[in-house]
């Protein structure tokens, strides 16, 4: 298999994380910033190829009764730009795929005051947004399994 990509858009930063090789575990990467999305789009069609992606998971944020709100529509619009960078020369065969991430940054959260994280680097949201791009990731993971 090949590796798999994990988005979690936010307005200010965009959290990524990246599985194994097995497609199996999901590890938090980096944060980058999210306010110029013709950059962040660069730097994740380049990722994708250093790290032989296959596939992009986005969050696809929704709220608690399973309809779009504002951030959905900017997920939407980053997506397209996305999916526009991927098209251009030279071709880049790659799926990328929503993923409900509901609740994922309280789960990250949650995680960060288990691990017994220091309330400093708690402070830092880039942390948040990593442990909820891994912890989307792996939801998406774990779905494979059940399927195959």
């Amino acid at each position: 298999m090949s590796k798999i990509i994990g988005i979690d858009h936010g307005s200010v930063r965009i959290g990524i994380a990246v599985s194994d090789d097995s497609s199996t575990v999901a590890f938090g990467r980096e944060a980058i910033q999210g306010k110029d999305a013709a950059k962040a789009v660069s730097y994740i069609k380049k990722l994708a190829s250093e790290e032989n992606a296959s596939t992009i998971v986005i969050g696809y944020p929704l709220n608690l009764k399973a309809e779009k709100t504002k951030q959905t529509g900017e997920v939407e619009l980053f997506e397209e730009k996305l999916r526009e960078e991927f098209l251009k020369e030279p071709p880049y065969d790659i799926q990328i795929v929503r993923w409900d991430e509901r609740f994922t940054s309280k789960m990250a959260l949650d995680s960060q005051l288990e691990s017994g994280m220091k309330k400093k680097r708690r402070q830092d949201k880039s942390n948040l947004d990593i442990t909820s791009a891994a912890i989307m990731l792996q939801s998406y993971l774990d779905s494979l399994k059940r399927i195959t």
